[in-house]
C-alpha cells in the first residue's frame, strides 16, 4: 500500500512539472506539442541516489525552473534570446514603465517557490519509498535511448482528397509527441549564440526559401519596388508586430477589410492610386526587419556588422536615394536611445544616410505621449503627420518611418482609439479568429487605423486634384507640394506575443503598396 501511495505522489510529483513545463506550448497553440520532461529535472531526481537532503532538491529545482524561465522567456516573447538580452538597456531609458514587469517578476518568484515547496512535500512524504524517484529517473533515461518517439495524430489532422483538414478550424493539424526527456531547447540556444557571435562580422544577403519560407524572393519589397528613380516621393512605413493569418481565410478577410478603408476615403484615393498587396519572408526581430527593408540583409547578425563594424551591405536604399537627388527623411516614435546591442535608433538612421530624422526626442514638444506600451513614444499618426509635412519642402523625397505604438506588450488606448460602432462591427462580422482573443483583435485593429490614417492623408493630399497644378501648394522655398507617387507599408514581423503567437503565420508577414496612377 504504501508504495501505491508513493507511486501516486509521484504521478502528481509529474503532473506538476509536465503542467509547468508545456503550459506554454498549449498557450500559444502550437500545432505540434511535444510532451516530455527537462533532463534538468530528471539529472535532480537522480540526485536523490546520493543525498536525503531536501534542501538541495529544493534549490537545484528552483534553479532549473529560473534557468528554463531565463530560456524561455525570450523564445516566447523574441526571435533570438541573445538580441533579447543585448536590449535590457530599455529598462534604464524608462524604468517606470517596467514596473508591472518587476510585479509580475516577483509574483512568478513567488509561484515557482510555492509549486518548488509542493513538490518537495510531496518528496518528504513518500519516506522510505523514495527510491521510486530516481528509479523513474533512470527509467525515462534508459527509455530516451531505447524507445521511439511516441507520435499521436489528431482526427483533425487527416486531409480530405482535396488536401483540407476534416474539420473547419484555424490550427487543422494537431500533432502530439511523447519523447520521454526533453533538449530544453539547447539546439535552438546553439543555434542563436552561433549567430549573435558571428555578428559584427559578415553580412548574409536577404534571401527567402520556398520550402522553410512559403515563398521565394532574393529583394526585400523595399528594394524591389523603391529603389529606382522612377517617382519623385517615395514612403516606406515598417509597421511593427504586423504578421500574417495562420489561417489563409481569415488573412483574405484581413485583406479585405483593409482594402475598404482604402475605397471608403473616396475618389481622392482610390482616382489617383492603386492598391496592391503582397507577402516576403521574415527572419527575426525589428532591427532584422529594417536591415531588411533598407538594406537587403537577411538578419540582426548583418544589421550588427552594418552599424558596428562598417561591413558593406548589398544595397542601401537610402544612400541610393541620396545619390540621385533626393532628400531623405527618416521617423521613429520612439526615443532614439532605443536600438540593438547598446547602440541607438540614431546611429543607425545616421550610419544609413538619412539627411532629416525624427525622434520622439522632437515629436513629444508637440505632441502627447502614447501610453499603449512599455516605449517612450507618441502616437504612431504624429509621426506619419510629421514625415508627410516634412516632405513637402522637398520636390524628391525618400522617406521613411517606424512605427512602435501596436509593439508587445501591447495594451489598446480606449480612450483615444476607439470608435465604439465601428470597432465591435468589424470584430463580429469579419474576424473568427479574433473572436476570442480580445489583444489580438485590439492589436489588429490598432494597425489598421494607422494603416487607414496613412489611406486618409494621402486621400487629402489629392483632394483638389493634381496638387502640382494649384498655387496653393507651393510651399515658402517656392517649390511645388506634390503628394507622394508610391507608398509602401510592410510588418517587420509577426506578433511575437505569447497570448497571440500562435494565431500567426510565422514565416511571412504583409505588405501592401500605394501607387500614382499614371
Amino acid at each position: 500500500m504504501q508504495l501505491l501511495s508513493a507511486i501516486f505522489k509521484l504521478i502528481l510529483l509529474v503532473a506538476i512539472q509536465l503542467i509547468i513545463e508545456q503550459a506554454p506550448q498549449l498557450i500559444l497553440g502550437h500545432p505540434e506539442i511535444t510532451i516530455n520532461l527537462s533532463f534538468i529535472f530528471i539529472i535532480n531526481c537522480l540526485l536523490l541516489l546520493f543525498t536525503s537532503h531536501y534542501k538541495w532538491f529544493y534549490i537545484l529545482q528552483f534553479v532549473s525552473l529560473a534557468i528554463y524561465a531565463i530560456v524561455l522567456v525570450p523564445q516566447l516573447f523574441f526571435f533570438n534570446m541573445f538580441n533579447f538580452y543585448a536590449r535590457m538597456n530599455y529598462i534604464f531609458l524608462s524604468p517606470g514603465n517596467f514596473i508591472i514587469a518587476f510585479v509580475y517578476l516577483l509574483i512568478a518568484a513567488a509561484v515557482i517557490s510555492g509549486i518548488v515547496w509542493v513538490q518537495v512535500k510531496l518528496l518528504k512524504s513518500m519516506r522510505r519509498q523514495i527510491y521510486v524517484v530516481p528509479l523513474f529517473a533512470l527509467a525515462l533515461i534508459i527509455a530516451e535511448f531505447a524507445a521511439p518517439t511516441a507520435e499521436f495524430l489528431s482526427a483533425a489532422a487527416i486531409p480530405t482528397k482535396d488536401n483540407t483538414p476534416v474539420n473547419d478550424q484555424l490550427i487543422p493539424w494537431r500533432k502530439l509527441y511523447i519523447d520521454y526527456i526533453g533538449n530544453n531547447n539547447i539546439v535552438q540556444i546553439q543555434k542563436d549564440y552561433h549567430k549573435f557571435s558571428k555578428g559584427k562580422t559578415s553580412i548574409t544577403p536577404y534571401q527567402c526559401n520556398i520550402i522553410e519560407d512559403e515563398t521565394s524572393t532574393t529583394l526585400s519589397p523595399t528594394i524591389q519596388y523603391l529603389q529606382d528613380t522612377n517617382a519623385n516621393k517615395d514612403f516606406l512605413l515598417l509597421m511593427e508586430s504586423w504578421g500574417e493569418l495562420a489561417e489563409p481565410k481569415e488573412q483574405e478577410k484581413l485583406i479585405k477589410h483593409i482594402k475598404t478603408l482604402f475605397k471608403l476615403q473616396g475618389p481622392n484615393l482610390t482616382n489617383n492610386y492603386t492598391l496592391e498587396f503582397g507577402r516576403t519572408c521574415f527572419h527575426g526581430n525589428t532591427s532584422s526587419a529594417e536591415g531588411r527593408e533598407l538594406l537587403n540583409m537577411n538578419d540582426e547578425e548583418s544589421y550588427r556588422a552594418f552599424l558596428e563594424r562598417n561591413v558593406a551591405p548589398p544595397h542601401n536604399i537610402t544612400q541610393f536615394k541620396n545619390q540621385n537627388g533626393y532628400h531623405t527623411i527618416a521617423g521613429f516614435t520612439a526615443s532614439k536611445q532605443y536600438g540593438s546591442n547598446l547602440s541607438n535608433a540614431e546611429g543607425f538612421r545616421r550610419a544609413l544616410g538619412f539627411k532629416s530624422r525624427y525622434y520622439y526626442e522632437e515629436l513629444s514638444k508637440h505632441y502627447k505621449d502614447n501610453k499603449e506600451n512599455t516605449y517612450k513614444a507618441v502616437f504612431d499618426e504624429n509621426l506619419i503627420d510629421s514625415i508627410l509635412n516634412e516632405s513637402k519642402r522637398y520636390e524628391k523625397v525618400f522617406a521613411y518611418a517606424l512605427t512602435i505604438n501596436t509593439h508587445t506588450p501591447f495594451r489598446f488606448d480606449v480612450t483615444n482609439n476607439i470608435d465604439g460602432k465601428y470597432y465591435y462591427k468589424v470584430k463580429r462580422e469579419l474576424f473568427k479568429s479574433f473572436k476570442e482573443n480580445q489583444q489580438a483583435y485590439d492589436q489588429f485593429y490598432r494597425i489598421a487605423s494607422i494603416i487607414n490614417h496613412t489611406f486618409k492623408r494621402v486621400a487629402e493630399a489629392n483632394q483638389t486634384g493634381d496638387a502640382s497644378t494649384t498655387t496653393a501648394s507651393r510651399n515658402s522655398t517656392g517649390i511645388q507640394a506634390k503628394p507622394f507617387d508610391r507608398i509602401l507599408i510592410i510588418g517587420d514581423h509577426a506578433n511575437p506575443d505569447f497570448r497571440t503567437r500562435g494565431l500567426y503565420n510565422m514565416k511571412t508577414v504583409p505588405f501592401l503598396i500605394i501607387r500614382r496612377r499614371n
